[in-house]
């Protein structure tokens, strides 16, 4: 459930990169195997949502690698490109799955200091299926995602009946509207693509930042041309045993978010005096729980009900940066003013079903999902019970999988056999991929080294979140592969100060 995330911080980075250069529109068995793509990538102009410093160009691949004379499907890459003399390439990824990496370049070689953007070519690829990648589709989501949605939390049993129709109409939809792609995608198909993309671009040897799905998607990648990784840094992790991928990774942040909302509803309480929501984690809790029987009862503006408040919630949770404007929010809200509440809502259009398009189609076939909605059901009514924020939300947003028309695919078990060193980045506190997958992922892959940042809650440190102690073992792997010779931790960078008059 990383889409969120990415959206909002692909939104910053492009506003920040300022004016854009109109370019042409980019067209739209789990064993080591070497890819054939056509030859080169010939990098123009770009698409116009993506940040003038980059060149961009497409590649095609084959729909199945495993066919390579067969169909193809094309990606979109970007290029920011070195400012001095190279010594390398770094892939980028920022998650999901359903996150486009072209905008990352940007972002990443901004983030970097000045030696670091003389050294490497930045490249982000968005994944198939994705973004500038012939896009898929599952749905119309005008009409499907159509404000307000139902209410995620089923009261009686014939609600549970509605919703599941609804996630059975959407991977109906999937297989009508993206029927051709759907056997074809998936994290290895994506660290295939991974690999043309390095023959294309002719080097020997690749880097890889990934961030969130993007962990998974590097380790995967890892596995499968251990001898094609130069260095690689993994931020915000993925837990990568497949007895978890994806039901129980999802059932996991469950459990964290309910943590992080606890983060919340404790620092609205210290703020009492200017957040207004009361002076104890039960009142802040209680303030939240009028404000979903509120837009329950009569929907605020007639378009936010329950759905569109759990996602403000789940939103906030990702970065708390957003945490002075959702306190705004519910305080005006229950002060007669709907109106901050409403401008906290986003709309869902193309560009975010197309990312739900890919997390599910991605997800769906990765491993195995019960069949038995008995399972499913079991498990959600136990965690709601006591893990309330999420649950039942992130068990619609994959109850596709139920009725998925794609078999799911071989598994991979990382192990980290052949790579070089790799450099581990994670937040303690952060909901959408908990501390324990970075402990998986680290006993995993036994070259690593695993750095820590205590009491963060935010999703995605470096870059996005970073302090200077973990920019500082970032920055010296990428200069010259030293890793620290012990796990690390480095301190958060400190909680958010809410506005002076957000009480109303």
């Amino acid at each position: 459930m990383t889409t969120r995330w990415i959206a909002t911080v692909a939104a910053m980075f492009a506003a920040a990169a300022g004016p854009v250069v109109a370019g042409p529109s980019v067209g739209a068995s789990a064993t080591p195997q070497q890819v054939r793509v056509s030859p080169g990538i010939g990098w123009g102009g770009c698409p116009d949502d993506l940040p003038r410093i980059l060149r961009c160009g497409t590649l095609d691949v084959p729909l199945d690698h495993a066919a390579p004379e067969g169909p193809t499907t094309t990606l979109g890459v970007a290029l920011a490109q070195a400012t001095g003399t190279k010594r390398g390439t770094i892939l980028v990824n920022p998650g999901g799955p359903g996150g486009g990496g072209m905008w990352l370049a940007a972002a990443v070689q901004r983030a970097l200091p000045a030696d670091l953007r003389a050294s490497y070519d930045i490249v982000g690829v968005d994944p198939r299926g994705n973004g500038h990648s012939s896009p898929i589709q599952c749905v119309d989501t005008a009409t499907f995602d159509k404000a307000p949605k139902p209410d995620p939390v089923p009261r009686t049993e014939a609600d549970k009946q509605v919703l599941l129709a609804r996630a059975r109409a959407y991977a109906e939809g999937c297989a009508a509207r993206a029927g051709e792609m759907l056997p074809h995608m998936g994290t290895v198909a994506n660290a295939r693509d991974l690999e043309a993309v390095r023959v294309a671009l002719g080097e020997p040897k690749i880097s890889f930042i990934g961030w969130s799905y993007g962990t998974y998607l590097g380790a995967v990648y890892g596995h499968l041309y251990p001898q094609r990784v130069d260095r690689m840094i993994l931020d915000s992790i993925v837990d990568p045993r497949p007895e978890g991928i994806w039901y129980g990774v999802n059932l996991g942040q469950n459990i964290a978010f309910q943590a992080r909302w606890r983060d919340f509803t404790d620092w609205a309480a210290r703020h009492h005096a200017i957040v207004g929501l009361g002076p104890t984690p039960q009142d802040v809790q209680s303030a939240a729980d009028r404000v979903l029987a509120g837009v329950r009862a009569a929907p605020a503006e007639g378009l936010i009900g329950p759905a569109e408040v759990y996602d403000m919630f789940i939103g906030a949770l990702y970065d708390d940066s957003g945490w002075p404007g959702l306190g705004r929010a519910l305080r005006t809200y229950l002060d007669g003013d709907p109106t901050r509440l409403v401008d906290l809502y986003e709309p869902p259009d193309a560009a975010a079903a197309n990312s739900t398009a890919v997390y599910s189609a991605v997800e769906c076939v990765d491993g195995p999902w019960p069949r038995d909605w008995a399972v499913w059901d079991r498990d959600a009514e136990a965690l709601h019970r006591t893990h309330p924020i999420l649950t039942w939300s992130n068990t619609w947003l994959n109850a596709p999988c139920r009725f998925w028309p794609v078999a799911p695919h071989e598994q991979i078990r990382v192990d980290g056999h052949g790579l070089p060193g790799v450099l581990l980045i994670q937040a303690t506190r952060d909901a959408a991929t908990p501390l324990a997958g970075a402990l998986s992922m680290r006993q995993a892959l036994s070259t690593s080294r695993l750095v820590t940042v205590t009491g963060e809650g935010n999703h995605g440190v470096l870059v996005f979140n970073a302090t200077p102690c973990v920019e500082d073992f970032a920055h010296a792997y990428l200069r010259d592969g030293t890793l620290p010779a012990t796990d690390r931790v480095c301190a958060a960078g400190g909680e958010p100060k809410p506005e002076e008059g957000s009480a109303g």
